[in-house]
């Protein structure tokens, strides 16, 4: 057991002082997850400019390793998802 509390610092010390962009990701998605994060988010079509979708309120943000991009949001307390593939400016900005 103690080999295991020893290991979970461990990590976690390293997440802190390496601010790596995924470990901050993580931690906002975790935040958002429990505490509600408030965000305006807003998608744009990359060469017009054009507002394709835009949010304000809670949500959780989710991507891959191919910038596939998953809002799931709330609209009159039911869960709405939304999928973006990698040709759209995806712009998330914490209230």
């Amino acid at each position: 057991m103690k080999k295991i509390i020893v290991f979970a610092i461990i990590v976690l010390v390293a997440c802190i002082f390496t601010g790596c962009n995924s470990c901050t990701h993580t931690f906002k998605n975790l935040e958002s997850d429990f505490s509600e994060l408030d965000r305006d988010v807003v998608v744009l079509h990359p060469f017009t400019g054009d507002t394709l979708f835009n949010y304000s309120g809670p949500c959780y943000i989710s991507t891959d390793s191919a910038n596939n991009v998953t809002l799931i949001f709330k609209v009159n307390g039911q869960s709405k998802k939304a999928d973006w593939s990698n040709n759209v400016i995806f712009q998330a900005v914490e209230k």
